[in-house]
């Protein structure tokens, strides 16, 4: 099992993230991308969280579990949480109810109390109601997420991508115009 310890950074973090045109996230490549850039999202969310610290991130290997998901180990004011995180390669309801369904299985079946947490590049407001129906965390990489952490409860939403360069380009039209007057 690949660990990566609080503070630790992958090598090929930096090569992720690198933005492109139009200050959008470089689009994800393959898979070991796509965890990598889940399991810093889950650290960069946490950290914003007074009180709790990401204690060790666990990426199973391929012949241990989950190829497309890692455990997140979590200390809240204190006390100890898991998250089983596990990437979705979409948001469509039929692929997450039946990821639900399989990570409920695996938690059950080692016997522990860790939070199923969702990731996916886009969580649409279905794919979030079905996560909280089934009491599930989720967190998308546009900065969207909802996790429940014993005594803390994490939401956060962003504007959508189109959104914020619509509002970016207003308010510097509006902005060149008292510049102008």
């Amino acid at each position: 099992m690949k660990k990566l310890t609080s503070g630790a950074r992958p090598a090929n973090l930096r090569a992720a993230q690198q933005p492109v045109r139009g200050g959008d996230m470089k689009p994800i490549g393959t898979k070991q991308e796509l965890r990598i850039r889940a399991a810093e999202a889950l650290r960069e969310l946490l950290g914003e969280v007074s009180g709790t610290k990401v204690r060790e991130i666990s990426h199973p290997s391929a012949d241990e579990g989950s190829a497309d998901g890692f455990t997140a180990s979590v200390d809240v004011y204190g006390h100890q949480h898991t998250l089983a995180c596990e990437i979705a390669a979409d948001d469509q309801p039929a692929h997450l109810r039946a990821l639900l369904e399989g990570m409920r299985s695996s938690i059950a079946s080692t016997h522990t109390s860790a939070t199923p947490v969702i990731i996916a590049s886009h969580i649409s407001d279905e794919a979030r109601t079905l996560c909280a129906e089934n009491h599930a965390g989720f967190l998308d990489l546009e900065g969207n997420a909802r996790i429940a952490l014993g005594e803390v409860f994490i939401l956060k939403r962003t504007l959508p991508n189109a959104v914020r360069r619509n509002v970016t380009s207003e308010a510097i039209t509006k902005s060149s115009r008292n510049t102008a007057a």
